[in-house]
């Protein structure tokens, strides 16, 4: 299964890179599992790989810092993997490597990169959209309730009394496609009504005459519009049903 932490051990990425689960146990490495092991010790030992747990630098005899973030710390671990003699299981896994440092190595030395790692088809990272997403945007609301659980989300609005936010808005607003601004706007709209009037409907707010007169939301269809507000709807508007129709 593809995974795209930030960090993994060099414990899991030997296992995942053969095929292997790293949580399960065994009383003997399978030979490609201890292959690789030794590549990326090797690696680190040499200064083709950062391991951020691992560094280089030499420690002061009398610093307070921890020793086992020094590489000169671990010299009889790293040589006895590299010989094949042991693969300590602690000491593998303390020793971190960032997607980032992996890929520029691997890339360095024309390898592929591993699919577990880096999913064909995927992104390397995350892009966050305009306004962030909606994890940024909730605020907590007090329960009716003791015991009970209550949020709404905030998004940021485009008319924020700095005039600097403002302009880094509209700056970054000219960048996005048509149904983007669309979105974002109906968005917006939907979230200040919530502000004023928190019992309003989705569907009374996607009918509202201003609503139907935003710039370029007009030019989209009602899924679109039910789709949009919905995403920034309150908890308690979002099972809430419009006027039944009439038959």
């Amino acid at each position: 299964m593809p995974t795209t932490v930030e960090q993994l051990s060099i414990w899991e990425i030997a296992h995942r890179w053969a095929g292997y689960d790293p949580e399960v146990f065994s009383f003997r490495h399978p030979l490609q599992v201890k292959d690789y092991f030794k590549l990326l010790i090797d690696a680190v030992l040499h200064g083709e790989l950062f391991c951020e747990t691992l560094v280089h630098a030499k420690r002061p005899s009398r610093s307070k810092a921890d020793p086992k973030y020094y590489l000169r710390t671990h010299l009889d671990e790293v040589y006895a993997c590299l010989e094949g003699r042991r693969f300590n299981k602690q000491f593998l896994k303390h020793c971190i490597i960032s997607r980032q440092e992996f890929r520029d190595w691997a890339e360095n030395l024309t390898n592929s990169l591993p699919e577990f790692w880096f999913p064909e088809g995927w992104n390397y990272s995350f892009e966050m959209p305009e306004g962030g997403t909606r994890a940024f945007w909730v605020t907590h609301l007090e329960p009716e309730q003791e015991g009970g659980f209550s949020i709404r989300f905030d998004m940021p609005l485009a008319d924020s009394d700095s005039s600097e936010q403002s302009t880094s808005l509209t700056e970054s607003n000219s960048d996005l496609r048509s149904n983007q601004k669309a979105k974002l706007t109906a968005q917006r709209f939907a979230t200040a009504q919530w502000e004023v009037q928190p019992e309003l409907t989705i569907a009374e707010i996607i009918r509202s005459e201003p609503f139907c007169q935003l710039p370029d939301v007009a030019h989209y269809g009602s899924s679109a519009h039910r789709k949009w507000v919905s995403q920034v709807a309150p908890i308690h508007i979002k099972g809430k049903k419009g006027r039944p129709k009439t038959k």
